[in-house]
């Protein structure tokens, strides 16, 4: 991987050969062709090798490993054979059919192929299919400095599907770690006598930590998750809420899980259950990433070779050229669910096809010939740990052109429950669905009754979501949730099953009856008014059986822009079944302030007003703001409540390359709060420990041996003293590239800036970066061994290339320690060498990333 070093020297050799060129006595001026005489090389002499010059393409045959990338994106990296081409001129892969098809490209669609498609077919290895000749219009090119072999061919020719999945071989499982994110915080308060508590003074300490770690091996994850509570009343208090491990079936798409778990079902009407046992569930993130997002299939029929545009509200999401006949496009993805598609045929005579093709979806919905599933086996975790139960649940769905299907069944000694559902697109009318369960339990017998008791229930739950986009109105969702009054989830029944064991027969059946939910119903709409801004209204209400009390709530917002500055408003109601109402209104200003140079300096000043029928008035001003490039950020806060009583609140925040450290105080005439909280991470593995500000689930471990102060681009993380960096959030089973840039670090060199990385789900992978670290000088090398051109320079001890010799020995060097005497050797043939020695810069020379510019004398 020394792709940019060879890139630099083969520029540097084609100027120099191109200078000698213009004092050669033979000069060529024939198109596409160049002619170089060998004795400018030093043939005779083993010198560097003339192959390099031959061809009018620079390149020289043989295997090379490549990134493959077809039509901007990226296919896959192979060992790609170059060969010369049959007119002599210039190096071009040889490329064969197999290895179209396997890159995306549909060569079924053309003729007169030399290879084959067939696994045991081996004229490849001596047989190249020219992709010009073949597909009209394609094109080739190679960048050797980046090793990247781009091809561009009709979309036509593309089958896109194999550009949104990548092959399991691809995958990275990454370097054996242990890794932990923490986060934590002490809180201490302190509330003085009033004129209503002459008790003194009443302080209370707190303290809290979590910890979600995670250790790794092979395709092997272990997580844990536990957290640490102490406060006033008690010492440190531990709940360990899960411990798993997890791994993959790739062949399956499959994801499979086991220790603390939870189910999951397609209709929330059954809800989640926490489970100790094993799971094992489709992998949504190693398959396509369109497959599980619902988007309708475009159909219709193309006179000519035509360009299908697809538009969402106003832009071009998807495009493709069209050969004569019916088409499907069914690989659109788009951000905007809900807002209709417009679709535009342009045909080659210049004519249009237009037409409009509704789309509206629902979280459930999943794409035409997608499948999903679910199993899960193990005992219920609950809190009382009364009884424990073995549980099986078993979910499916299967996505249609129209519809998605979806079936789930729970069940247990006592409980037992199935459900079906659909959901569907209507077109201009909406999209719907209808969910229906049934569940049949036995309750266990008490002290006071020894007959078992039975019991069946249904419930019934329907969706709906229609995007207007004449008048920008989003009916999100409406939604209507029936229950008969014996229908109980799993975790409702294991309460009450419980619950019948340590309490009366009269409280259970008071008590268990009354707090039976009989219906919800909820209504979202959300109105765009463009640059008037935003407003949304949320609807919900919940009753019970035996019971004329109900729950209502109602919300109601709008925000919108004054220039830079943002208005929110918002208004609350609810009530609950007892007869008590609350109802509040809130106004939030914010105004940004920007200054300086380049407005580097980022603040705002905030302003809230709230007012409850409960609380009354309470105001609250602030000034909140960080400066670009800088680690600390900082708020100031003044408040009122509704007796004029003011507290004066400051926080402070700071970013470093190893926690986040966070501190707050606050004061006001009847308390004193303060507190202080660190969050990170840690990460060990054989390369030792690393501390990093955050930790995410999927990371590289990046190394650049002996090169501090690194940037890594995207990120803002450096490398440690020790060369070291944590870069987080990599997307599992996707490419990922990570770029260093030595801007920052002038003395370092890298033979290769990026690297590009499939990480599996959890990994940790591991990425080294070869570097050089010191002076760079550029020298001129004297000698009666007539040294030429393309002689290697390496640093005497070492094996590592420093730099190659030019016309004239000019030479460029890295590497280089300036603060002692360095020997250099510069060999060319078998044996032919001589060396010189750079000696040691001043004080005032070393201020300099460059050595001083001089002459040497090798022998």
């Amino acid at each position: 991987m020394f792709s940019v070093i060879i890139a630099d020297r083969i520029g540097l050799i084609i100027i120099i050969a191109s200078a000698l060129f213009l004092f050669s006595e033979k000069l060529c001026a024939e198109e596409n062709d160049s002619e170089f005489e060998s004795i400018f090389l030093r043939k005779d002499k083993k010198g560097a090798s003339p192959d390099i010059f031959r061809y009018t393409n620079a390149l020289t045959p043989g295997l090379k490993r490549v990134e493959i990338i077809v039509n901007n994106r990226t296919a896959d990296i192979y060992n790609v054979n170059f060969v010369v081409s049959e007119q002599q001129q210039r190096v071009i892969p040889c490329l064969h059919r197999r290895l179209l098809n396997d890159i995306g490209i549909k060569t079924e669609l053309y003729k007169d192929w030399l290879t084959s498609v067939k696994k045991d077919d081996v004229s490849g290895i001596t047989v190249c299919d020219v992709l010009e000749q073949r597909i009209p219009a394609a094109q080739i090119s190679y960048d050797d400095a980046h090793q990247q072999l781009r091809i561009t061919v009709p979309q036509e020719a593309v089958n896109y599907q194999r550009f949104q999945v990548i092959a399991p071989n691809e995958w990275n499982d990454g370097t054996p770690s242990l890794r932990t994110s923490y986060s934590s915080y002490f809180y201490h308060t302190q509330h003085k006598a009033s004129h209503h508590n002459n008790s003194g003074r009443n302080t209370n300490n707190s303290a809290f930590l979590s910890l979600n770690s995670t250790a790794s091996m092979g395709p092997w994850r272990l997580y844990s998750f536990d957290t640490f509570n102490k406060n006033a009343q008690g010492g440190w208090k531990k709940n360990h809420d899960r411990l798993y491990v997890e791994s993959n079936i790739a062949a399956l798409r499959t994801r499979v899980s086991a220790g603390d778990i939870y189910t999951y079902t397609p209709s929330n009407i059954m809800g989640v259950l926490p489970l100790r046992g094993i799971t094992m569930r489709t992998n949504e993130r190693m398959t396509l990433e369109s497959q599980f997002t619902y988007a309708p299939v475009i159909r219709g029929t193309a006179r000519t070779n035509a360009r299908l545009i697809v538009r969402q509200l106003g832009h071009i999401i998807y495009s493709r050229t069209l050969t004569p006949g019916p088409f499907a496009i069914d690989d659109i993805y788009s951000g905007q669910t809900g807002a209709d598609l417009e679709v535009t045929v342009e045909e080659a005579d210049g004519s249009e096809q237009k037409f409009t093709v509704p789309y509206t979806s629902l979280p459930n919905m999943i794409r035409p010939g997608a499948m999903r599933y679910s199993f899960s086996a193990g005992e219920y975790r609950n809190s009382s740990n009364i009884d424990s139960t073995i549980i099986g649940a078993l979910s499916f769905e299967r996505g249609f052109e129209r519809f998605t299907f979806n079936a789930s069944g729970l069940g247990s000694q006592h409980y037992q429950s199935l459900a079906v559902g659909s959901a569907w697109s209507a077109g201009k009318i909406g999209a719907f669905s209808l969910d229906a369960a049934q569940a049949h339990y036995i309750y266990k017998p008490t002290a006071s009754n020894s007959n078992k008791k039975s019991q069946d229930g249904t419930a019934l739950r329907m969706l709906y979501a229609r995007q207007f986009d004449d008048t920008n109105t989003g009916l999100r969702i409406l939604g209507y949730q029936y229950r008969s009054q014996h229908f109980l989830s799993f975790s409702e029944f294991n309460r009450r099953n419980n619950h019948r064991e340590i309490t009366s027969d009269y409280i259970d059946e008071y008590i268990l009856t009354n707090k039976r939910r009989r219906s919800r119903i909820e209504l979202n709409v959300n109105q765009g008014m463009n640059q008037y801004g935003n407003f949304y209204i949320s609807l919900s209400q919940e009753r019970y059986y035996d019971s004329k009390n109900k729950n209502t709530s109602t919300a109601a917002g709008y925000g919108f822009m004054l220039g830079k500055n943002s208005v929110n408003m918002l208004y609350r109601y609810s009530k609950n079944g007892y007869g008590s109402n609350e109802n509040s209104f809130s106004l939030g200003v914010n105004i940004p302030l920007t200054w300086g140079e380049r407005q580097r300096n980022s603040n705002a000043i905030n302003y809230n007003l709230i007012h409850s029928a409960s609380g009354g008035y309470s105001q609250s001003a602030g000034f909140s703001g960080s400066q670009q490039g800088s680690p600390l950020s900082y708020n100031l806060n003044v408040q009122k409540d509704n007796k004029e009583r003011f507290t004066e609140a400051a926080s402070l925040s700071y970013d470093s390359d190893v926690a986040m450290l966070n501190t707050s105080i606050s004061h006001s005439k009847f308390s004193n709060q303060f507190s202080a909280g660190v969050m990170g991470g840690l990460v060990l593995y054989k390369g030792g420990p690393i501390l990093a500000p955050r930790m995410g689930d999927t990371i590289a471990i990046v190394e650049t041996p002996g090169a501090a102060g690194i940037s890594i681009q995207g990120s803002g993380n450096k490398t440690d003293r020790w060369g070291r960096a944590i870069v987080n959030y990599l997307t599992p089973y996707r490419y990922n590239t990570v770029s260093l840039d030595t801007v920052d670090t002038p003395k370092v060199e890298l033979k290769e800036s990026s690297h590009k990385v499939v990480p599996t789900e959890g990994a940790a992978v591991l990425l080294r970066y070869s570097t050089r670290v010191g002076r760079r000088a550029i020298v001129t090398i004297n000698s009666p061994y007539d040294v030429p051109i393309g002689a290697s320079v390496h640093i005497a001890g070492e094996h590592e290339e420093a730099g190659i010799v030019g016309n004239n020995g000019l030479t460029y060097l890295t590497g280089l320690d300036a603060s002692r005497d360095e020997t250099l050797v510069v060999s060319w043939g078998q044996k032919s060498r001589c060396q010189f020695t750079l000696p040691k810069l001043s004080e005032s020379q070393l201020e300099s990333s460059w050595y001083i510019r001089t002459a040497v004398e090798c022998r």
